[in-house]
């Protein structure tokens, strides 16, 4: 990692993305240029203006010159995006444009101007319905079962299979948590943090439904693997994201919230939950020596913690547009 690159990180601002931006500013001596658009503010990039390596670019990715942003760039991660099904349904042009029109316009630009990796963030929510089949591998047939899905599924064809003279890397990350820059509430482990401690009680759908976790802050290790291990990636490749022993069903989450924040759980059968699947992580283990090193108890403990202690305001609790205030 000693030879200096510049890096090119596409919706930084956002959760993975200041989780990345802190990793590759530790564990690089890599220049990193932050592009965004600012939905929820600045307030997670603050930090990083004190790195000499770190410069920041405010634009949106669907009308922005792209050129200007692209050149004498070695490498690009794209993390811009509406990223869940509630956003996604509500938000449906948007969605479109940003998570798959603009990424393979983003994707053409770096492949003319010879970057030599394209990260795309995906989803390990494209294999689908699935319903307690065997942990789930790479080469395993994808499924849209929502727009944001499909999104995704679209975009990785593309990539994977177009665009023959640009390296693209595909992450498929496992359901996210754990405390970063700029935290979000409507992740799974986090709305029933969101629930424990605003309606005292974790309502709680599918109990039995599998569900594989990963830490953001494990999700950028992952991202600088791929940038750091050249040798040991194909020109087009894919890998899911996470580790197997955090499989969990939606009941082990929930508790582990129940007892740290001392709430009841309430079971409902009045939605379904469509999703239920485990993923294997056994590539990205064999090939590229990854493992996480965050569970999901210790987070748990550390964004109650700062709950408890008045770190984490109201304003943050319900920015997202998948939770709505009471």
């Amino acid at each position: 990692m000693s030879e200096s690159k510049t890096v090119l990180v596409v919706g930084g601002a956002g959760y993975v993305g200041s989780s990345l931006i802190s990793r590759l500013l530790r564990d690089t001596n890599w220049n990193v240029k932050v592009f965004d658009q600012l939905t929820y503010d600045a307030d997670s990039l603050f930090q990083f203006f004190n790195y000499e390596k770190f410069s920041f670019i405010k634009g949106d990715l669907r009308n922005f010159e792209l050129t200007k942003i692209v050149e004498n760039v070695d490498y690009v991660v794209n993390l811009a995006a509406l990223v869940g099904g509630p956003i996604c349904e509500k938000y449906p042009k948007e969605a479109k444009e940003i998570n798959f029109e603009a990424n393979i316009n983003l994707a053409k630009i770096c492949e003319k101007k010879n970057v030599k990796r394209y990260v795309m963030m995906s989803t390990g929510s494209n294999y689908g319905l699935r319903h307690n089949q065997a942990m789930l591998k790479e080469e395993d047939e994808l499924q849209s079962t929502s727009l944001y899905a499909e999104t995704k599924v679209n975009s990785e064809k593309i990539l994977l299979n177009e665009l023959d003279e640009l390296d693209v890397i595909v992450l498929r990350a496992a359901t996210a948590y754990g405390m970063a820059s700029r935290i979000r509430f409507d992740l799974l482990l986090h709305q029933f943090i969101f629930e424990a401690w605003k309606k005292k009680q974790i309502n709680l759908f599918g109990p039995n439904s599998w569900r594989p976790m990963v830490h953001v802050d494990d999700i950028a290790r992952a991202i600088v693997l791929t940038l750091t291990k050249n040798d040991k990636i194909k020109s087009k490749d894919v890998f899911n994201v996470g580790s197997n022993d955090q499989n969990f069903k939606k009941i082990e989450l929930a508790e582990i919230v129940s007892e740290r924040l001392n709430v009841g759980i309430s079971e409902t059968e009045t939605r379904k939950d469509p999703r239920d699947y485990r993923l294997s992580f056994d590539k990205i283990t064999s090939e590229l020596g990854y493992h996480t090193i965050h569970r999901p108890k210790e987070s748990v403990d550390q964004i109650a913690t700062a709950l408890e202690n008045g770190l984490i305001s109201d304003r943050i609790l319900h920015e997202s547009v998948n939770i709505k205030s009471n």
